[in-house]
């Protein structure tokens, strides 16, 4: 098993949850991928954005940090991209993007995923303050 370091972004716009879903794997999942050497969480996060979705976003906080069996962990962002700014796909990895309500996403997603997003709007409905070294 792997034990790379991950990062993933929860997007949110007029209640809906933007997801991606790879040519790879039918399931539907938070946009995000492995950081690469030298990689900070918060700039993975972005870059796989960017590279998932075509869209720049910003990170607004960190929603946790989860271990996975392997060793390794998963860092789960608050991002927000411009008010006008839509995803454009498909993308090299990514086959669709869309947005779905809350409770839907969380119907498509894996198990895993889903606790990171129900974390991500607990947090949303409560904000904690975050580091600015972000």
């Amino acid at each position: 098993m792997s034990r790379r370091n991950s990062a993933f972004a929860v997007i949110l716009r007029r209640e809906r949850v933007l997801l991606v879903q790879s040519w790879f794997k039918r399931r539907w999942q938070l946009p995000g991928g492995s950081l690469e050497a030298g990689e900070t969480p918060w700039k993975a996060a972005l870059r796989e954005v960017r590279e998932e979705t075509g869209l720049e976003a910003r990170i607004t906080g960190l929603t946790g940090i989860y271990s996975r069996g392997n060793g390794s962990l998963a860092f789960v962002f608050a991002a927000r991209i411009g008010r006008d700014e839509r995803p454009r796909g498909p993308r090299h990895e990514i086959r669709r993007q869309r947005w779905f309500p809350a409770a839907k996403a969380l119907r498509r997603l894996s198990s895993s995923a889903a606790r990171r997003l129900r974390d991500a709007l607990a947090r949303r409905a409560s904000p904690e303050p975050v580091s600015r070294a972000m």
